[in-house]
């Protein structure tokens, strides 16, 4: 086998590891997060915290799942659309492709003794989505495109969170909920390795499981006022799984592992009856990324000499912050409306291709309709990303202008019993 293991193929297939590792913090919303589950809670994202009144209060608020009287179940697919642009300032652009992500979510409830006790059980994809870039742009071209050997042209997270929960009414003007994260993560990508090699490309995957939990409290002030808080903890996923290289030379794999931290997460929300068929809220939401410090890549032995390394990512804390609510204009009909800010925790210096990130302000828009045991639900989101004109960047090969075109859309079906 041909001696290929220049210093410069080490260098730049480490980068590649670390740095592709980040995908887990996905494309879309701050960071790790996927946008905001539910149809009915995307209609009005500004404010689901505590007017939530389906079974999909075991992912915003569980407390108040006690507040659902009929046993529930209900399939809220999310649908996503996400592309991105990039400019080099030597003029080279890329795009990404395929768009289109769909998310599903489930959702089960059911109220046990004199309706003062409610189980639920959530299936959701709470993080990730996927990004490829289209590599017939001039970023990507071989051999001289500036993110060709610099990032991964596919990346993909996968996440299945399975959320039992359980709730109940202290008093009539107290409830409270708490639920248990069991969330499985697959990750994936590809990337080619350097112009010494053409043709050869790296491609990982790997995955495992991460461990939380999640609280809610709401104090009914009175028949018309509500004020909740919710709490869903930190999960550290550590990621098992093999790197894999794709070439004439017959280069053999070798395994790799990671680690990453989701964030801690605090909201609150004050909801308010306006009148019979009007309802208010607004709500506030701490996002405690600071955690994602680093990125750990351990490689196993290779051909190639990839060593192991931690990588600076160096993410900041942020928040959200919205107003939602809706209008009963008819028998059978609700008329759902939002706004919400999302900061994004990614700075400059630490941005990558496989995280294109920035700050949003997302209007949303959504429609339901209630009759006997079924109800449909269907909600839009306009999602305003900022553009990112990124420079200093560690990886001097990713300054350049990031901009991207969003919306976001959800369905359901629900069930009453």
């Amino acid at each position: 086998m041909p001696n290929i293991t220049p210093r410069k193929i080490t260098n730049r297939a480490a980068l590649l590891a670390g740095l592709a590792l980040g995908l887990a913090a996905g494309a879309h919303a701050e960071g790790f997060r996927n946008s905001t589950i539910g149809a009915e809670d995307l209609g009005r994202s500004g404010g689901r915290i505590a007017q939530v009144d389906d079974a999909t209060a075991i992912q915003h608020n569980p407390a108040n799942l006690v507040g659902v009287t009929n046993a529930m179940a209900e399939f809220d697919p999310s649908i996503i659309y996400i592309s991105a642009d990039f400019k080099a300032p030597n003029g080279q652009t890329a795009r990404t492709k395929d768009p289109w992500k769909a998310l599903p979510n489930i959702f089960i409830s059911m109220p046990l003794k004199n309706d003062r006790f409610v189980v639920g059980l959530g299936i959701t994809m709470p993080f990730g989505l996927g990004n490829e870039w289209n590599t017939g742009s001039s970023a990507f071209a071989q051999p001289g495109g500036v993110l060709t050997y610099a990032a991964p042209h596919s990346s993909k997270l996968e996440t299945f969170n399975f959320n039992p929960t359980l709730a109940a009414k202290v008093t009539d003007n107290i409830w409270v909920g708490a639920g248990l994260d069991v969330m499985w993560s697959d990750l994936q990508f590809s990337q080619y390795l350097s112009p010494l090699a053409p043709g050869m490309e790296a491609h990982a995957e790997g995955d495992g499981f991460g461990y939380g939990g999640n609280l809610g409290l709401t104090w009914k002030i009175t028949d018309k006022q509500r004020l909740a808080f919710a709490y869903r903890s930190t999960m550290t996923v550590d990621y098992t799984g093999s790197t894999t290289f794709s070439s004439a030379l017959g280069v053999p794999g070798t395994s790799f592992s990671s680690k990453i931290l989701f964030p801690n997460i605090l909201s609150a929300g004050y909801g308010i009856d306006l009148t019979d068929t009007i309802r208010l809220e607004s709500d506030f939401e701490w996002v405690q990324f600071s955690q994602f410090k680093s990125l750990p890549v351990n490689i196993g032995p290779n051909f190639l000499g990839v060593p192991s390394q931690t990588l600076p990512e160096n993410w900041h804390n942020t928040f959200t912050a919205g107003l939602g609510g809706d209008w009963r204009f008819a028998d059978h009909w609700t008329l759902r409306a939002g706004y919400q800010y999302f900061e994004s925790p990614v700075p400059n210096s630490t941005f990558s291709p496989t995280i294109p990130d920035a700050n949003q302000n997302v209007l949303t828009l959504g429609v339901g309709w209630q009759s006997g045991h079924h109800s449909l639900e269907a909600a839009y989101g306009l999602d305003f990303y900022d553009d990112r004109n990124i420079s200093g960047n560690l990886v001097s090969a990713y300054n350049g202008k990031y901009t991207f075109n969003v919306h976001l859309f959800s369905f359901a079906y629900r069930y009453a019993f």
